[in-house]
């Protein structure tokens, strides 16, 4: 697999999917009669039989795999950020509408390339 291959993989999976992908893969080569066609129908349908149930396995798997699953520390890293979040919205609550439309503005100036300072010269 290729370097961009595995970056956009450790983007959106963890490290427990990419390693049942990469064993996957490796599995795949090391079986290359598997991707032979069959000789009969027979075999063939089995084959896609087995194939859809255990497809639908692993969907029923994914489904009901419990919303705390993520590893611990990653959990951990969850909580702090929605205290965080939470702490903030606590602080931009008590803001008037007007102190909350300048802050916008301040926030959008800071964010616009050009001059950091936002003065003409």
């Amino acid at each position: 697999m290729s370097k961009l291959g595995k970056a956009v993989m450790s983007l959106f999976l963890d490290k427990q999917a990419r390693s049942a992908l990469e064993n996957a893969r490796q599995s795949a080569k090391a079986a290359p009669q598997a991707h032979a066609p069959p000789q009969s129908g027979t075999s063939r349908e089995s084959s896609q039989a087995e194939i859809k149930a255990q497809l639908d396995a692993k969907i029923a798997e994914v489904e009901n795999r419990p919303a705390g699953g993520a590893s611990p520390t990653r959990q951990d890293l969850i909580n702090a950020a929605r205290r965080v979040h939470a702490a903030k919205q606590e602080v931009l609550s008590d803001l008037s509408e007007e102190q909350r439309l300048k802050l916008q503005v301040l926030a959008m100036k800071a964010m616009m390339p050009g001059k950091p300072d936002g003065h003409s010269h």
